[in-house]
């Protein structure tokens, strides 16, 4: 029982709970009413007294005063324990005494209506309680005596807090939820267990074109088209069984127009589980699906113009670079698949050079300082091509917004570029030409009187670069006696268009004489000349040369019949001989007068007539003008001899091509060398391909289930051994730190990466080692799940011998080329050198000029051709050893390429192996000619240095332009065969990058040879 206030303690009053014992409230009231009558009774006052103590309701009694006045008389423990008081404090006190205002006042007015009406009264009363508002059900009965007069009341309270509270929030509930249907968005309809519509709310009556009230009462099926009607059945079955449901459907409106909405239906049974209706609750889609109806076909129409755009569209993150849409054409203009474009990243394709460029741009843009920007810039490809673009990008992000995606438009201008390119090198190309040729251009304009020389003209007449003379000055250059004839020339040219060329001596400004060519065209417009364009070329190197032609025919027959090698001369037309030397007629078999007799053609093995016949159509159809080729002649006697032929065009003054020059090398030796060599190097071949290859098979968990013949002969396993065994990487094939780097690739293999070549290192049964390159091939199964891993090797042991085989075959080819080279052709031309001296010494005059100038050409190509054979043959380093051939390698270096070279080398070296001499040579020779072709530099050092007494070091270094980024990932077949070299003398070869420019090759290789006092 709840506390009960008095006015002494609070403001609370009566908060009781509902009493079970009815019963005992029953027996006790009629107890009272027999005390009250006075009647005797078998309970006695003492009895009613704890009786009333122990009930477990809150029951009191009021004695009626004079004047309706009154007085507790008693109070259970129930209820003193409720109010927290004791009996003292509330027995024999007035209500007014006890319980405050407004309650005292209303307990008063229902207790004297009682009095009056002799009858029970009952109310509902709220109390203020700390805990909070109290609601009790008060009851009082009158109690009378033999006379009628009512002389006390008998009380109960009932505390019905809870289900008062429970009253109240289903009204609120009733009430929210009635504001809830009647302002929702949505539309709500039920219907009753025979499908009618027993309520709509507003908005679904709105949705729908009705009133509320003329939809009430009305089949549902009413506002459904025959579609929907079918469906209908299917989904009240459903809510009968007791479904929910949600889905999208069609309703017909009042004006006949169709209301899509998305539909969440419940059913609606009552206490027993019965089906009585259905509520649905509906959400107006019809917008929506106008607005995805048109999305899809804007869509379909971006998705046309994106897919078929003429130049190449990507959508990409402006953080990561990422491609997030692209065009099929961005795809081409790539070279990649589609698939491949979303995997990688727009920096990723694009040129190493171009990409800082860029990244600039990209900074200004994700700043807000451009709005877009535009570039040209190059993709570079998987096989190293490169494709020009133009690319314009701009943002895809509102002001405010951080960067998240921009568009880039591509359009290939690689062909543009391409003929930009070929214009700069076709006029750097004339230009160059020009200067060699010696010819230059002028250009004069006929209103202005003003002349134009281009440079290669200013340099020949020896005047200002980039000036010109005026017209009287450029006619003053000519001879005086040849004035007047250029000066007719180009007053004809004004005149009358008339094109004009001349060869006139001529003065330059600081008085060189020299022979001119000039020339001269017309440009006219309208019947007048406009403009005079034409050239200047010095030819007196060509008129001092027709001059000593005569004199020149002499000396050239000498040659030409004491030449080393076959020259004849052919009619171009009837292909007949029309002059050869004695070597041209040693080398196939016949007289001179025979072969003046017979055609080229006659002499030509039947096998190669063919070739022979194409190349000279290529010849007469000016495709070419000059041709080499290897074949074989007839001899008379039927013999073959394989030559080495050069077929060049003999033109006449005019032009035209009228014989043909044609020059043969016997050459059947060398051939004879060159069959037995591929006889060699495919026996080789055939070794190599017959070597039987490992072959391993593994299931899906790495287990090992066959091996070939091969690997098990190479482990020294039997196939029981290791089938069914542990994994490699588990079993003792490989050493720890080869089986973290095998299990690796196998998992990555399960995720159906492919994995390139490499070497692996497997023990065998005898604890050797073996190294071998492994590659490995997934199979599946056909629904796509891994199923084996074959595994193929090579043993490098057999590949690196062969290897080496072929270098040593190499290098005796160079030597024998390099003897042949020394021996043959160059004893040869000292030969003709000896003759030619001779000859000088009996000439005089400009004769003898010429001879010493033929002596002194002979001698600089005897001097090429040691040259060339000191590089092709090794003979240098064994006959003056490694420090004396570094020298001449040196000195080979600042002759020929005119570059400083300087070399440093211990005189203590002493290297007794002679093959280990000549690798160290070739790796100097090779880093040498790679820093000549690649680095262009100044100056070369070589060096060769001992680093304590069991090792050497020899540093090839240059100040050229280093080493470019592709050089590292792909190293060119000259960088690998120094690194082959280098492994062959067990040393260790270290290519890099200088820091001052220029690049550094250092090899390192054991030394045992004894230092010489």
């Amino acid at each position: 029982m709840d506390k009960i206030g008095s006015v002494q303690t609070s403001d609370c009053i009566f908060c009781m709970k509902k009493s079970p014992q009815t019963a005992a409230r029953r027996k006790a009231l009629a107890v009272a009413k027999s005390l009250a009558q006075g009647g005797e009774s078998v309970a006695t006052a003492e009895q009613l007294a704890q009786f009333y103590n122990n009930a477990d309701a809150a029951l009191f009694s009021l004695v009626v005063e004079p004047g309706k006045q009154l007085r507790l008389q008693f109070a259970n423990r129930r209820f003193l324990a409720t109010a927290g008081l004791k009996q003292q404090q509330v027995i024999s006190k007035r209500i007014e005494q006890i319980i405050p205002e407004p309650s005292c006042k209303r307990l008063l007015k229902e207790c004297r209506k009682s009095i009056r009406s002799r009858q029970i009264v009952r109310w509902d009363e709220t109390f203020t309680h700390p805990s909070g508002i109290k609601y009790g059900k008060i009851s009082v009965t009158p109690i009378m005596d033999a006379k009628g007069r009512v002389t006390h009341l008998s009380g109960s309270i009932n505390d019905i807090t809870k289900r008062r509270h429970s009253e109240l929030a289903l009204h609120e509930s009733e009430e929210r939820y009635r504001r809830i249907v009647q302002t929702a968005e949505e539309g709500i309809w039920t219907i009753n267990a025979r499908s009618l519509t027993d309520y709509v709310n507003p908005k679904m009556a709105k949705m729908m074109g009705y009133k509320a009230e003329e939809m009430i009462g009305r089949p549902i099926s009413d506002f459904l088209d025959d579609e929907g009607k079918a469906l209908l059945a299917m989904h009240l079955k459903n809510r009968k069984k007791g479904i929910s449901d949600q889905f999208e459907f069609k309703y017909i409106r009042k004006d006949g127009t169709p209301l899509w909405a998305f539909v969440s239906t419940n059913p609606i049974t009552n206490n027993q589980g019965v089906y009585v209706g259905a509520l649905a609750l509906l959400t107006d889609t019809s917008a929506r699906r106008a607005a995805e109806a048109a999305m899809q076909e804007s869509n379909a129409q971006f998705r046309a113009i994106f897919e078929q755009a003429a130049v190449g569209v990507a959508l990409i993150d402006s953080r990561t670079f990422r491609f997030l849409n692209v065009n099929q054409r961005a795809c081409d203009i790539a070279r990649l698949t589609r698939r491949q474009m979303m995997a990688t990243t727009f920096m990723h394709i694009a040129h190493p050079d171009d990409s800082r460029a860029n990244l600039e741009q990209m900074d200004k843009l994700r700043a807000g300082k451009i709005q877009t920007f535009t570039m040209e810039k190059r993709h570079l490809h998987a096989d190293g091509s490169i494709t020009w673009i133009n690319l314009t990008v701009s943002p895809m992000w509102k002001e405010g917004e951080p960067p998240s995606r921009h568009i880039a438009i591509m359009q290939d201008i690689t062909e543009r570029k391409q003929v930009e390119q070929s214009l700069a090198r076709t006029t750097e190309l004339l230009e160059r030409t020009g200067e060699m040729a010696k010819i230059g251009g002028w250009e004069l304009d006929i209103a202005s009187k003003k002349l134009f020389w281009s440079l290669e003209t200013c340099r020949l007449f020896e005047i200002e670069i980039n000036t010109a003379p005026t017209l009287k000055q450029a006619i003053e250059f000519y001879a005086p006696k040849e004035q007047s004839v250029i000066r007719a020339a180009v007053q004809a040219a004004i005149e009358h268009g008339r094109t004009y060329d001349l060869e006139l001596p001529v003065l330059t400004a600081k008085g060189r004489r020299f022979w001119a060519r000039t020339q001269g065209f017309a440009i006219r417009r309208n019947g007048k000349t406009v403009q005079l364009i034409g050239t200047f070329q010095d030819i007196t190197e060509r008129k001092q040369a027709e001059q000593a032609l005569i004199e020149s025919e002499v000396r050239f027959r000498t040659v030409f019949e004491q030449a080393v090698v076959g020259v004849g001369l052919v009619d171009f037309t009837t292909g007949r001989f029309v002059d050869v030397n004695r070597r041209f007629c040693t080398i196939t078999g016949r007289s001179h007068k025979d072969m003046l007799k017979i055609a080229f053609d006659a002499i030509i093995h039947p096998d190669d007539c063919a070739k022979n016949h194409h190349l000279h159509k290529q010849l007469k159809a000016a495709k070419s003008s000059e041709f080499q080729v290897e074949q074989r002649f007839m001899r008379a006697d039927g013999s073959v001899v394989w030559v080495n032929l050069n077929a060049s065009l003999l033109s006449t003054m005019s032009g035209r091509p009228n014989q043909m020059l044609v020059m043969v090398e016997d050459i059947t030796s060398r051939k004879l060398a060159e069959a037995n060599y591929r006889r060699e190097l495919g026996f080789n071949e055939i070794l190599a391909s017959h070597t039987s290859a490992i072959i391993i098979l593994l299931d899906r968990n790495g287990n090992l289930i066959h091996a070939n013949e091969a690997t098990l002969q190479m482990l020294g396993y039997k196939l029981k051994d290791l089938v069914g065994k542990q994994p490699p990487w588990k079993s003792d094939l490989m050493d720890p730190a080869e089986k973290i780097r095998s299990h690796e690739r196998f998992k990555e293999m399960l995720t159906g990466k492919n994995l390139p070549t490499r070497e692996v290192t497997l023990i065998g049964k005898d604890r050797n080692q073996h190294v071998v390159t492994l590659s490995s091939i997934i199979t599946r199964t056909p629904e796509g799940m891994v199923d084996r891993i074959i595994v193929t090797g090579t043993d490098l042991t057999e590949r690196n011998r062969l290897q080496k085989e072929i270098l040593k075959i190499s290098e005796q080819e160079q030597a024998r080329i390099g003897h042949n080279l020394h021996d043959g052709i160059g004893q040869t031309m000292t030969g003709v050198s000896s003759l030619i001296e001779a000859l000088e010494s009996e000439l005089s005059g400009d004769q003898r000029q010429s001879a010493s100038r033929i002596h002194h050409l002979i001698q600089e190509a005897i001097q090429e051709v040691r040259r060339m054979s000191h590089s092709l043959s090794p003979a240098s380093v064994k006959n003056r050893g490694l420090g004396g051939a570094l020298h001449l390698l040196a000195e080979t270096i600042r002759t020929n390429h005119r570059t400083a070279c300087t070399c440093e080398v211990n005189p203590d070296i002493r290297i007794e192996d002679s093959e280990k001499e000549t690798h160290v040579y070739r790796i100097a020779q090779e880093a040498a000619n790679n820093a000549l072709r690649h680095g262009h530099p100044s100056s070369i050092k070589l060096s060769l240095q001992l680093l304590g007494e069991h090792e050497a070091v020899l540093k090839i270094e240059d100040n050229g332009a280093g080493l470019g980024k592709r050089t590292h990932e792909h190293p060119g077949i000259g960088l690998r065969v120094m690194d082959y070299r280098a492994n062959l003398i067990d040393g260790n070869l270290t290519i890099k990058s200088r820091a001052r420019g220029g690049v550094s090759v250092v090899c390192r290789f054991p030394y045992n040879g004894s230092k010489q006092g």
